[in-house]
């Protein structure tokens, strides 16, 4: 079996929860309360842009989607909700070498070709997204050719069904109690940008959330980089008494292992999850070995796809720190139901935020929580297809 074509597309504006978005140059897929909330973000420190991130987000946030197709008539498919056109452009005119007349079975040198290719002008951000729906195109590929789900390709169940807790804006954290969910992670509206009335805002939140919820869910909070040292241990004081089980990428990411580290200390028993705005997974080894974290939290369509996945895991065992891909998605799912180290998922929620629905209308078959669990069936490769009412040809 050879790859005889590579074709790309972009997902029609319009689409994935955008209807009445406010947009500047991005058409960023998450839509809804993601994109109409306030939510702290490491833009928040320009007043320009701290209302809603998509007045600062470019196209590299916008989604994509790729095929594969063999001679043997077998494709592969997959959609990335990061890299948009500057994904496809490296793909096009970068790693279609790599692919086209390849095997698709040799997953692992494609993988290792891309990734040393890139070394010359990045090994992060839109390269791995370009080299994330590449490798998960690969082993949707496989899978179909073979007649098996991922998840069986690498390792089998763990577990029959995968525990969920959702991430949504904390207004509307109330939508989701008693609904089978482990728990809810609040996207949190302010940072080190709003001082101490932003510290005061978010203790009233974080009080609010778990009032909300009640005290038999899980309580996180989504920091998206806004915080600092201060801000983090001072806030954790302030909220003893509510059980926060974690603050979620609290610093800025790369080079942040020892403030982490520190941090971790300062906060305990709140528990550090970082990872997902990490590309390259040699960084994740300097996050595991300075015990700069609790959980660690691999973005599974931004740092390089499942096979860098599967190597984050790995490193991770020894130290004995859950992993828990960031995001949500039918990739996450096959990784956390085959890994023992993963022992739940996170759901992400779009559009209005108060309702179980796939993230990707550009996806067919998505499989969904139902009571807070996650079941994954036996259909050949990821179990999706592409939707082709909301594609557009990558012309280059």
């Amino acid at each position: 079996m050879k790859i005889t074509a590579v074709k790309l597309y972009r997902i029609r504006s319009g689409t994935e929860g955008q209807k009445g978005a406010e947009v500047g140059e991005s058409q960023y897929w998450g839509g809804g309360w993601q994109t109409n909330s306030l939510i702290a973000n490491p833009m928040s420190l320009y007043s320009r842009y701290a209302r809603v991130r998509t007045l600062w987000m470019g196209p590299g946030q916008d989604p994509y989607a790729i095929e594969l197709h063999t001679d043997e008539g077998v494709t592969g498919v997959a959609a990335n909700y990061g890299g948009g056109p500057f994904a496809c452009g490296v793909i096009q005119k970068h790693f279609s070498r790599f692919l086209l007349g390849q095997d698709p079975f040799n997953i692992e040198l494609i993988w290792d070709q891309m990734y040393r290719s890139v070394m010359p002008y990045g090994l992060g951000g839109v390269t791995s997204m370009a080299m994330s729906g590449v490798d998960l195109a690969l082993w949707d590929l496989v899978g179909k050719a073979l007649g098996q789900p991922v998840y069986r390709l690498i390792g089998g169940k763990t577990k029959e069904s995968i525990p969920c807790y959702v991430t949504t804006h904390p207004d509307l954290a109330s939508h989701w109690k008693d609904r089978g969910f482990l728990g809810v992670k609040i996207a949190a509206p302010w940072g080190v940008a709003d001082g101490r009335k932003g510290l005061q805002q978010m203790q009233r939140c974080v009080e609010q959330s778990r009032s909300a919820i009640g005290d038999d869910m899980e309580l996180m909070i989504d920091c998206y980089m806004s915080w600092d040292l201060e801000f983090s241990a001072r806030l954790a004081e302030r909220v003893r008494d509510c059980d926060v089980k974690w603050f979620e990428d609290p610093l800025p990411n790369g080079w942040a292992e020892p403030l982490n580290a520190e941090l971790r200390s300062r906060i305990s028993p709140i528990q550090v999850a970082i990872g997902n705005l990490e590309f390259d997974y040699k960084a994740y080894y300097s996050i595991l070995s300075r015990r700069a974290c609790d959980i660690i939290q691999p973005e599974l369509q931004w740092c390089g796809g499942l096979t860098a996945v599967r190597r984050i895991a790995a490193m991770a065992r020894p130290y004995d720190i859950p992993v828990v891909p960031h995001g949500s998605g039918v990739y996450n799912y096959h990784f956390v139901i085959s890994n023992i180290n993963s022992p739940y998922a996170e759901y992400l929620t779009v559009a209005e935020g108060t309702e179980v629905r796939p993230i990707f209308d550009a996806v067919v078959g998505e499989p969904l929580p139902e009571n807070g669990r996650l079941t994954l069936g036996d259909k050949p490769g990821f179990g999706v297809e592409l939707n082709p009412d909301y594609l557009e040809p990558y012309a280059g």
